[in-house]
């Protein structure tokens, strides 16, 4: 089931929005941590979690934190309330698992684990490692609603 658009809504399965929104930021990530030189300027981390520099700074100070190296920044990911830190702290709670059920995608990625559990059900499957959870998206429909500014 691809895109269906009516004046409001925009149904679409999880694999979409991962790919347009998850995926480009966790790559971004990947890259800046492969490519930047330590200590990052604030101004660079803003743009890698698409906040402001008061965020940051006001965390730095929290965290007691003079300078953001590799270790800060995994402890501005850490402590940071966006969906994509969240995302990242989740995911390394399960760093150890081999494969993924139902329960865990659905903790990771904060899906429904009702639609999870009947992706699985789709492929009479338990369990998918991390090279297969494209097939569990693409089973999890969901709706998006429009954002207006």
């Amino acid at each position: 089931m691809d895109n269906f658009t009516s004046n409001t809504v925009t149904l679409t399965n999880y694999n979409q929005i991962y790919n347009q929104t998850i995926r480009p930021k966790l790559e971004s990530l990947d890259l800046f941590l492969k490519t930047a030189s330590s200590p990052y300027k604030i101004k660079e981390v803003c743009a890698l979690l698409e906040c402001e520099p008061e965020v940051i700074t006001t965390a730095m100070e929290k965290l007691n934190m003079a300078v953001i190296d590799k270790l800060g920044l995994f402890n501005l990911i850490f402590y940071l309330p966006y969906d994509i830190c969240k995302m990242i702290k989740n995911q390394w709670k399960y760093s150890s698992v081999k494969t993924y059920t139902p329960e865990i995608i659905a903790d990771i990625y904060k899906l429904n684990v009702h639609k999870v559990t009947s992706a699985f059900n789709d492929l009479n499957i338990d369990s998918v490692d991390e090279n297969n959870l494209t097939d569990i998206f693409q089973r999890i429909h969901m709706s998006v609603f429009p954002t207006y500014r």
